[in-house]
């Protein structure tokens, strides 16, 4: 016949290894699931500046494009203008004296700082929740220990108070 006493000893055991192996688990894939999100934002982040500088190199050749079909416009029309009528030279130059490009300029910066600010702010909030939450996790995950711990010495007793109850029969 089996000796209830082993039985009980090793039944505990096997209960407490799986419970130590559950609980680093559960630390574990806290670990990984907080640094792959923590990987994701990383990745926002050096997507964000790569599709800024893409979109900057698509402006500045834009912007020259047009530059050069406007220089070319108006060569051909103070050309034209200034065969039928010479004092339209004047005309046309009075208002590039104006410079909206530096208009332009100003607002498209203003425009990109505030996404930047934005999209920075979003970001670090986010940070700061998931360093939170891996936190609050940690902090779970040793309190199961904790009370696990605790429990172990609990079940020593009762394994000890059935065995003496078992040698007094």
């Amino acid at each position: 016949m089996i000796d209830k006493t082993d039985y009980i000893k090793n039944t505990q055991k096997a209960v407490y290894e799986g419970m130590e192996t559950l609980l680093d688990w559960g630390n574990a894939s806290i670990d990984n699931s907080f640094s792959m999100y923590e990987q994701g934002i990383a990745a926002q982040e050096s997507s964000i500046a790569v599709a800024r500088k893409l979109f900057k190199e698509l402006e500045s050749n834009l912007t020259h494009n047009l530059n050069n079909q406007k220089n070319l416009f108006k060569s051909v029309a103070v050309e034209l203008s200034g065969a039928y009528w010479p004092e339209s030279k004047q005309l046309i130059e009075q208002p590039e004296k104006l410079n909206l490009n530096e208009v332009f300029e100003k607002n498209r910066e203003m425009l990109e700082s505030n996404i930047d600010t934005s999209l920075k702010t979003n970001l670090d909030i986010e940070k700061k929740s998931v360093d939170q939450l891996r936190e609050n996790y940690a902090l779970g995950a040793k309190n199961m220990r904790k009370q696990f711990n605790k429990q172990k010495p609990q079940a020593a007793v009762k394994v000890a108070a059935n065995k003496s109850k078992a040698t007094k029969k």
